[in-house]
């Protein structure tokens, strides 16, 4: 009797969403074996600190996944931070930490309560005497705050819960009633907002609110406090913004700078209140005419969550891809790169590179330029502009003002905006490359064919660019606020070299040449050829490679044919 051996064991192949996990796993733990401190040996997975790393890829992975399987069409309303806190749930809030900001919440004296409320909420809604299966139905049979206030300032739960929570604990054991009635009674509280809003629209004279109209309508009709009925129609109002958002959303993410007012008064005219329309133009990947500021408070504080792109452009950390795919936010950019160094063009403070002694081009400088291949011819007389704007679509103002007029204490060490980067912009050039080569074809080729069709090769391959280097195309699947401004595929990545085999692929290709010989290439201006043995052609950091007009090609015929592989 044979026992059957087990199944090996093999590494899992995981799908996604799990793949993503791994993925992001996988690289995470590479990057740390190159790069962890050297006293870091231990990399497996009962150590601690891969513990840690693969938590941030699980919190990473589970980001990736939410906003896949979630759109953001109506975002900048979804999260109201410029409300209220009152406004800002539709049905309550928990004063979680909250203390007398005269106290010091550490001072011995205070009680556990004063020092963690939610805590002290808790632990007493799970005492025997002060449950909340008790004290659950006697709040939701409450008629009102004042009968509330009366049960919770009876033994025994006046012991338990201090005074300035109370509020909070009827609510808080009162929210069940009222999100299933919200639920069940979505359409009544709808219908009466409906009829609330065709009254006012028809009555001249001032007089309630609409929603005061409907909150008088549903009293009566829904077993709820009015505070929670008017909790219920807020959020009615705030579902109807969001639809009003979504079905203007083309227009609002095709606004620009000049339609920014009137996009916001149709949006206004639709149902959304001031603030709504200010805000939900946010939708739009470039925010038309709004600044960083327009969308925060007077402290800094984001009034929208996920902050919009803007944003972003006045905080770190920010990758040079970040950068290149704000460049390509501006429509008269077609590709935009991040290349590593300062290049002639614009630098940083939006005055041409070579006019100040520390903005002089540098390739190995520790900037970055960003490369730009305009949809149109820039005249050499507005290429500047061009570019100075490129860059402000890239980095914020800073690229025409990095000294703002309002700060009175500006120096060259005085923090800006940007802090740190520094980064540039040039306009995409053309490098005409001579390539010489001697080309062995049979007797009775004919020399000027097989000279014409080699150079259109060389043509086509140096116009079309190194297939393996083409950007892939955005991922699938994946949505959000930000501005997904994708390279389109093709083309050649600037500063990348020409290889020599890739030449010798190109030139061969014809079955007539048997072989090459003597291949060199150089740029035009270049006073030698760079030989084969070289491997490439270097190309300057702010170009493209372009066939030169330049003829270096010349024909061997042979009679054996056989050839060099040059």
């Amino acid at each position: 009797m044979s026992t059957p051996r087990p199944a090996p064991i093999t590494r899992p192949s995981p799908t996604a969403p799990d793949a993503d996990w791994e993925g992001i796993r996988t690289r995470l733990l590479e990057h740390l074996a190159v790069n962890a401190a050297p006293a870091w040996t231990d990399h497996n997975v009962s150590d601690p600190g891969i513990t840690l790393a693969e938590a941030a890829a699980f919190s990473l992975a589970d980001l990736h996944y939410r906003t896949a399987t979630r759109g953001f069409d109506d975002w900048p309303l979804e999260v109201r931070g410029w409300a209220d806190d009152a406004d800002r749930h539709w049905d309550f809030t928990l004063p979680a930490g909250r203390w007398d900001p005269a106290d010091d919440p550490a001072d011995p004296a205070r009680s556990p309560a004063d020092r963690a409320p939610v805590s002290a909420i808790a632990d007493a809604l799970a005492a025997p005497a002060t449950s909340a299966t008790i004290l659950e139905p006697l709040l939701r049979a409450a008629a009102s705050p004042a009968d509330a206030a009366v049960v919770l300032s009876s033994p025994p739960f006046a012991a338990a819960f201090r005074p300035v929570d109370r509020a909070a604990v009827a609510a808080l054991l009162r929210s069940r009633l009222v999100r299933r009635v919200a639920h069940d009674e979505a359409g009544t509280v709808a219908a009466a907002l409906d009829a609330a809003l065709r009254t006012a629209a028809s009555s001249p004279a001032p007089g309630p609110t609409a929603d005061e109209v409907a909150a008088a309508a549903l009293d009566g009709v829904l077993d709820l406090w009015p505070e929670e009925i008017a909790a219920l129609l807020r959020r009615e109002r705030l579902r109807r913004s969001r639809g009003i958002l979504a079905d203007r959303l083309e227009a609002v993410r095709t606004a620009t700078a000049a339609t920014r007012a009137a996009t916001t008064a149709g949006l206004a005219a639709a149902g959304l209140d001031a603030d709504e329309a200010r805000l939900a133009v946010a939708a739009g990947p470039t925010a038309a005419g709004l600044a960083p500021e327009d969308l925060e408070d007077a402290q800094g504080r984001t009034l929208l969550w996920p902050p919009h792109p803007i944003q972003a452009l006045s905080c770190e950390p920010a990758t040079a891809a970040d950068y290149a795919t704000r460049a390509r936010a501006d429509t008269r950019v077609a590709r935009a790169w991040a290349v590593p160094g300062r290049l002639p063009g614009i630098a940083w403070n939006g005055l041409p590179t070579g006019t100040l002694p520390d903005i002089g081009v540098d390739p190995k400088a520790p900037a970055l330029t960003l490369v730009v291949e305009s949809r149109q011819e820039v005249p050499a007389a507005g290429e500047g502009n061009f570019l100075r704007q490129v860059l402000a679509t890239a980095i914020g103002p800073e690229a025409s003002a990095p000294f703002p007029d309002w700060r009175t204490d500006v120096d060259d060490v005085a923090p800006r905006r940007l802090i740190g980067d520094e980064v540039g912009a040039a306009l995409l050039a053309r490098s005409p490359v001579q390539v010489q080569a001697t080309l062995v074809t049979a007797v009775g080729a004919g020399r000027d064919r097989v000279i014409d069709a080699a150079r259109a090769r060389l043509d086509a391959f140096l116009t079309g660019g190194r297939p393996g280097t083409s950007v892939p195309a955005e991922p699938e699947g994946i949505d959000g606020p930000w501005p997904r401004t994708g390279q389109p595929i093709g083309g050649w990545v600037p500063g990348e070299p020409v290889r020599f085999t890739e030449i010798t692929e190109a030139l061969v290709a014809d079955p007539r040449i048997l072989g090459v010989e003597n291949l060199a290439m150089r740029l035009d201006g270049d006073p030698a050829f760079t030989a084969s043995s070289a491997g490439s052609l270097p190309i300057p950091g702010h170009t493209v490679p372009v066939l030169s007009s330049g003829r270096c090609l010349r024909v061997r015929f042979t009679a054996t044919g056989g050839g060099s592989d040059g």
